[in-house]
């Protein structure tokens, strides 16, 4: 299904673009961002990987999880720092 593959590539760009920013947050030890955005974002991108599975595109529920998890790492980042 060509939409699982589209979704798949766009979603490994989001993991792609927040890698270095967890990186200059552990380099910094502080995160510049504010809590209503991380955990909005978060939660959505949950809510998104299970409807993602719900309609059998797989890759993509996988990767947007991976994108979640990022995000969640940046919370816990929040929390910490």
């Amino acid at each position: 299904m060509w939409q699982d593959k589209l979704l798949t590539v766009a979603a490994l760009g989001f993991v792609y673009s927040l890698i270095p920013q967890i990186i200059l947050n552990h380099q910094q030890s502080c995160v510049m961002m504010s809590w209503q955005t991380i955990i909005i974002t978060s939660v959505g991108l949950y809510v998104f990987a299970i409807c993602f599975f719900t309609l059998k595109l797989r890759f993509t529920a996988i990767t947007n999880m991976f994108t979640a998890i990022c995000w969640t790492i940046i919370l816990i980042q929040k929390v910490i720092y």
